[in-house]
């Protein structure tokens, strides 16, 4: 059975609330399905989305930024696949063992 564009939608938007429900209530296990891979650490309370970066925003120089304030995991900007620019946004995880509860 297909379903169609709304059917579809609906489902996602089913999940993302479901996930979103779990995370509100301070559940870390999420079921794979939600999650995509039941090996995946939780990233709920330690990965930030940062928008509005210049183009000439380098994963260096975006860690190099936040550092201040606290050890940074990971930062990653954005780029597009074919000409491999930045496209303006980014994520950075923060070490979760610096995090206060």
């Amino acid at each position: 059975m297909m379903l169609g564009a709304q059917e579809t939608d609906a489902a996602t938007n089913a999940a993302a609330a479901a996930a979103l429900t779990l995370a509100a209530a301070g559940t870390t296990q999420v079921s794979p399905a939600l999650a995509g891979s039941a090996n995946q650490k939780d990233t709920t309370w330690t990965k930030l989305f940062v928008g509005g970066l210049p183009y000439h925003t380098t994963d260096k120089s975006l860690r190099d930024h936040f550092a201040v304030f606290g050890d940074i995991e990971e930062a990653v900007v954005i780029t597009d696949r074919q000409t491999n620019k930045s496209r303006g946004y980014g994520f950075l995880q923060l070490v979760a063992e610096n995090l206060d509860n």
